[in-house]
């Protein structure tokens, strides 16, 4: 499988600060927390896989404890070798060691990312969302909702419930604007202010906007056997093989004065398919077929034919936004086939044109995709010559 580049970007370029430094003395064992087993690796491998994966960020720092420094280097070199940018030691405190993560940001960097590694379970989709919300916060963090009655106390004494409908239990990652963090923390610093996550540092900025977003369940923190336990069972749930299968189908009306364009190729043709974009039928039913696997809607759904922006748009940039939206709730694509009705232009010229389209926009192996023709003996609207038909089968994985 290709490795997955960048598309659809946040609003800037991501680094994660991975925290590693916790000591595991709750968990009942000798080692950090970090390296304790789960599954046949230590916990952390499964966060730096995460975030090796994530589409949105661009490059991961981890930071670590001082005394297993050199076992986090060949960790992230094996876990996330794409992506590992430094593996740094941390402080006594949390804020020592983010700070110690933002001085090693690469100079590009606008935007941060900083997770537990002791949330080794958190969606592509939940960092996605967090990061999408610093289009219009200066942070953003996720919450879950309160299922229990919170109530406010001095030591044994209740003082009276509080209104769980205002409170959220946070976590992470919780992304900030370089910037933002940056002031935030030497603020803290100088003030001598201790936070018990980093957005309380810059909610402490004056005018600081932070977002909640949605958080997942399975997005909990590893902190005692019990959560361990929860962890293991977790992972032997999502190791089941989730294989996909996704089918979509799109048709257009030949007429003159059209271009054909059939994988984002045009094709030499005295007429062209009539749609609201280009009409490429071949990437519509991929796109369809995408959505179809993943749960995710129709191409109406996402692209209604009555929105001007659509108006004669490549079906390539509609695909590739797709294929992105596909990966951001979790999904890897495996392979595309498809089939084109027609009976005439031939296809075979245009055949491997097509697919590096394809493989361009889908970040697949050509041999992963593959493109037919057939025609229906005149039988049909596409043997009368009136349209072009599309069919196509995905398959994705979680």
């Amino acid at each position: 499988m290709k490795t997955r580049r960048r598309k659809n970007p946040a609003p800037g370029y991501v680094t994660a600060i991975i925290v590693a430094g916790g000591r595991g003395t709750r968990l009942g064992m000798d080692l950090p927390k970090p390296l304790v087993p789960l599954g046949r690796r230590p916990l952390v491998a499964w966060t730096l896989e995460t975030f090796e994966r994530a589409p949105r960020v661009d490059r991961i720092v981890l930071v670590c404890g001082a005394d297993w420094l050199d076992q986090a280097r060949d960790l992230a070199a094996k876990y996330a070798p794409t992506k590992t940018y430094e593996v740094v030691a941390g402080g006594e405190e949390r804020a020592d060691s983010v700070r110690s993560g933002m001085t090693v940001l690469p100079e590009e960097c606008t935007v941060v990312a900083v997770h537990d590694a002791a949330r080794p379970f958190v969606p592509s989709k939940l960092i996605a969302d967090c990061l999408e919300a610093l289009r219009t916060h200066h942070g953003a963090v996720p919450g879950l909702p309160l299922a229990d009655t919170l109530r406010r106390r001095d030591q044994n004494l209740s003082l009276g419930a509080a209104d769980r409908a205002r409170h959220v239990l946070t976590q992470t990652p919780q992304c900030f604007h370089r910037e933002v963090l940056a002031n935030a923390l030497n603020r803290a610093f100088a003030e001598g202010f201790v936070g018990t996550d980093d957005a309380s540092y810059v909610e402490r900025l004056p005018v600081a906007r932070v977002a909640v977003v949605e958080g997942h369940p399975d997005n909990f923190k590893i902190t005692t056997p019990s959560d361990l336990e929860r962890a293991r069972l977790l992972l032997i749930r999502r190791h089941r093989p989730d294989i996909r299968v996704g089918e979509g189908y799109d048709a257009h009306r030949l007429v003159e004065g059209r271009p054909l364009i059939l994988g984002g190729v045009t094709i030499p043709f005295d007429k062209g398919l009539l749609g609201h974009s280009d009409a490429d039928v071949l990437c519509h039913a991929i796109t369809d077929a995408l959505l179809g696997a993943a749960g995710l809607g129709d191409l109406g759904k996402h692209f209604p034919d009555n929105d001007p922006q659509y108006r004669g748009i490549s079906s390539l940039i509609l695909l590739e936004r797709i294929a992105d939206l596909v990966r951001d709730h979790g999904f890897t694509i495996n392979s595309v086939d498809t089939t084109l009705v027609l009976e005439q232009p031939r296809i075979a010229p245009h055949r491997e044109a097509i697919i590096a389209n394809l493989v361009r926009v889908l970040d697949l192996d050509p041999e992963r995709i593959s493109v037919k023709a057939t025609t229906t003996e005149g039988m049909g609207f596409e043997g009368r010559g009136e349209g072009i038909s599309a069919r196509a089968v995905v398959v994705v994985g979680k």
